[in-house]
């Protein structure tokens, strides 16, 4: 198998979840918000608030553990995972991890975001 037939292969982790639970997590999460800003701060919120650290993931190949979540910078909309790799911690923006399962109590609100985030 070829490089580019495992990436036309390769789903997001968000495809094997019940999409209705992802809508009621991103509905939950934006029933008071008002413009994208407050849709943000709500997400990110209910992810703070209901995701459970630590948690498989894997990014680019290597499986990695994610400790917490970190408000971005530099980037308006964005949501950083911090992640443990090697024994040492660094943050990946949220859209370039793949969960693996189990999947961790909360993850809903995570694929909310990523769901929110593709529709910008």
């Amino acid at each position: 198998m070829t490089a580019k037939t495992r990436k036309a292969q390769a789903k997001p982790w968000t495809n094997k979840l019940d999409q209705d639970v992802v809508q009621e997590a991103l509905e939950e999460a934006c029933v008071d918000a008002y413009g994208e800003d407050e849709q943000h701060t709500g997400l990110l919120t209910l992810i703070g608030d209901e995701l459970q650290f630590p948690f498989d993931a894997r990014v680019m190949g290597q499986t990695i553990q994610v400790v917490d979540m970190k408000w971005p910078e530099n980037d308006t909309y964005g949501l950083d995972l911090v992640c443990e790799i090697d024994g040492e911690e660094h943050c990946i923006e949220a859209r370039s991890v793949e969960l693996l399962p189990p999947f961790p109590e909360g993850h809903q609100f995570l694929a909310a975001y990523l769901d929110w985030r593709r529709r910008l």
